[in-house]
């Protein structure tokens, strides 16, 4: 797996010179942004079939979990063309078979049946749910990587749980809860 961070994370830099993919400038950066990806694996279920991940802009999070999750079958989200084009080039260059690259907006995506839904800076929460509705089942886990004012996104919500982490909230919320 390292390899092939690695890789991507030298392949996201040389493209992201020319096409401003990420604010993400050094490898540092980039390090910091694969660890935040990767922190839920510590306690997230990793025994998931199909997973979507909403805006997947540069790579994050869903790429890096895909290539940390082979078995598990990723479509990635990305309706911007220049991002949507690197997230093809890189998953052919590593060989993950295993990723999907969607190059449209969610609500245009032929609706499946996800295990795992994730989502990093994409909108506020009550959106990013009525947006990601047609995917969600009762089995289904959202993984949602919030910022500092999470708790502002919340009121109409329940039983979901916080992860934090410094200034990032990691929120699980079961698709029970919204179907």
């Amino acid at each position: 797996m390292k390899e092939k961070l690695d890789l991507f994370t030298d392949k996201l830099l040389e493209w992201n010179k020319v096409h401003n993919l990420t604010g993400a400038k050094t490898k540092e950066e980039v390090q910091a942004n694969i660890e935040d990806s990767l922190y839920p694996l510590r306690f997230l279920d990793t025994k998931i079939n199909k997973a979507l991940d909403i805006g997947t802009g540069a790579g994050f999070p869903g790429l890096v979990l895909a290539i940390a999750m082979p078995q598990t079958h990723w479509v990635l989200a990305e309706p911007r063309q220049k991002r949507a084009s690197f997230l093809r080039y890189i998953a052919s260059s590593l060989d993950l078979d295993n990723v999907e690259v969607a190059p449209k907006r969610v609500e245009q995506i032929e609706p499946f049946r996800a295990d795992l839904i994730t989502s990093r800076a994409v909108t506020k929460t009550p959106l990013l749910l009525d947006l990601a509705k047609e995917f969600i089942t009762p089995d289904t886990t959202l993984l949602l990587y919030k910022g500092e004012k999470v708790d502002k996104e919340l009121e109409n919500i329940q039983n979901y749980r916080l992860e934090p982490r410094g200034k990032r909230n990691y929120l699980i919320i079961k698709g029970e809860e919204i179907v």
